[in-house]
């Protein structure tokens, strides 16, 4: 630009040259827009016969190498990223549903899915029904009575890990010609695979382990190239694609995951066998305290591990909680999970407080149930801030070294 002016080399200096050489890391491109050679590579890139971007809304080189990472963990054909889990889970059931169709949900769905089907599906002339994932039979039942387009599960419920029966529950929406679509952030591809089971789409919120460090907020879904297609077109249209620095964010979480899935599982573990043994918890809420046929299956869906979340129900019952989580020194309230650290939630007044108690009870899910979300410190420091918080709260804790 040399003989040009200075006001156009401001604009124009300094041209981005890539290395011939891949980085080891993958590099970020936060760029919102992409130039186009001719209008032939226009046609090219709109149609897909030539990889390339066109505009942050249809997505990036970031959002594309997470959903292919995605793709390949799941044993999927393809996957979109999303702006939040919200979005993803909103984006595969909109693109299979519509005004007059019927959805089947598990009962134990997570709030914010409840709320979206409650305010808006049902607003949409869609027919919201829920059942007992568990009931095997009452979903037979349900499904023949509904002949849902959809059936909504999760692989492992918030705040209950009830593990649900995957390979059962596709077998059930193939016969009743219902597409399964599968909430496994609980358990994350590298613990179950619910495609692999039968389902036809598995969601994910980001944000939890696949990010795994509190710093992303996302979600993804994959499934088919003939399912995801259309999920990825809706996504398109109302803005809510992956965005590029949360993918970059995302992929580098994937990176450590099976580490990470390892120790989560292997902590909270521990920490289910240390609140089994409390006087101060009246009930724990984790595969590891299942029997029979239950404990075969979780055991056999989930070879290596159930991932890190604990819930159990606190002696002394509403009027304990408080207490309690004052006496936790390490161990912070955050109402989402997945991170690296312990937290804690009080589902009552979080996940579940769109519900009434009563409903809330039918789920069991008391006023005295925590739910913690085990982290990959030292478990005998994890066992030791529960047991400061059951002695805050004069429930016969025992504080350990």
């Amino acid at each position: 630009m040399s003989d040009g002016h200075r006001e156009t080399a401001a604009v124009h200096a300094g041209k981005l040259s890539l290395p011939l050489n891949a980085a080891s890391s993958p590099p970020l491109f936060q760029a919102s827009s992409y130039e186009f050679e001719d209008l032939a590579e226009v046609e090219a890139t709109y149609s897909g016969a030539k990889k390339g971007a066109i505009y942050g809304r249809y997505g990036g080189p970031n959002g594309l190498q997470f959903e292919a990472a995605v793709a390949e963990l799941e044993g999927a054909e393809a996957a979109v990223g999303a702006a939040a889990g919200m979005s993803a889970i909103h984006a595969a059931l909109g693109s299979n549903l519509v005004a007059g169709s019927a959805l089947l949900a598990t009962r134990e769905i997570y709030g914010g899915t409840y709320a979206l089907l409650e305010n808006d599906y049902r607003r949409a002339g869609i027919s919201v029904a829920f059942v007992d994932q568990q009931d095997l039979a009452a979903v037979e039942a349900a499904l023949a009575e509904v002949r849902p387009a959809v059936l909504y599960v999760e692989a492992l419920t918030n705040p209950l890990m009830n593990v649900a029966d995957l390979p059962a529950l596709a077998r059930l929406a193939r016969a009743y010609d219902a597409l399964l679509i599968v909430d496994a952030t609980f358990a994350t591809p590298l613990l179950c695979r619910p495609l692999e089971h039968g389902a036809g789409l598995v969601v994910h919120s980001v944000g939890k382990y696949i990010g795994g460090h509190g710093d992303v907020g996302a979600g993804v879904v994959a499934g088919s190239a003939v399912l995801v297609g259309p999920i990825r077109a809706q996504l398109v249209r109302t803005g809510a694609t992956i965005p590029h620095f949360e993918a970059w964010l995302a992929l580098r979480g994937l990176r450590t995951l099976a580490l990470r899935m390892e120790r989560h599982s292997s902590n909270a573990n521990a920490v289910a066998s240390f609140l089994r043994s409390e006087p101060a918890v009246t009930a724990v809420h984790h595969p590891s305290q299942r029997s029979g046929a239950v404990l075969r299956r979780a055991i056999e869906l989930y070879p290596n591990g159930w991932g890190g979340i604990v819930a159990f129900d606190l002696a002394g019952g509403a009027g304990a909680v408080e207490t309690f989580l004052r006496g936790l020194r390490t161990i912070a309230i955050v109402h989402s999970l997945g991170e690296v650290a312990t937290t804690i939630s009080y589902p009552a007044v979080s996940s579940h407080r769109s519900l009434s108690p009563e409903a809330r009870r039918a789920l069991g899910v008391s006023d005295a149930t925590l739910r913690v979300s085990v982290g990959i410190e030292h478990p005998d420091d994890i066992v030791a801030d529960l047991a400061r918080g059951f002695a805050a709260a004069g429930l016969a804790g025992r504080l350990r070294a």
